[in-house]
């Protein structure tokens, strides 16, 4: 395993926060609240007002947009 130094985490925290903020707003809402607020879909849906399906659709692309965004970072 390679060893991060610093700068490293410091650089990839900034690409993470980056792609986050390329995200469509219901796919960046959708994304925060499952991975980082590690909310269950059912609250999710008492939050926002979108179904279980709609939620976990947002979810998935941002999962996707984010995995292309970054790995256009890493190619840079």
């Amino acid at each position: 395993a390679a060893v991060w130094d610093e700068a490293d985490r410091h650089a990839w925290r900034e690409a993470i926060t980056w792609a986050v903020a390329q995200l469509a707003p219901s796919y960046r809402e959708a994304f925060l609240l499952k991975h980082v607020e590690d909310l269950s879909y059912q609250e999710m849906t008492e939050l926002t007002g979108a179904s279980v399906p709609a939620l976990k659709m947002r979810v998935s692309r941002a999962r996707e947009e984010l995995r292309r965004l970054l790995l256009e970072v890493e190619r840079a």
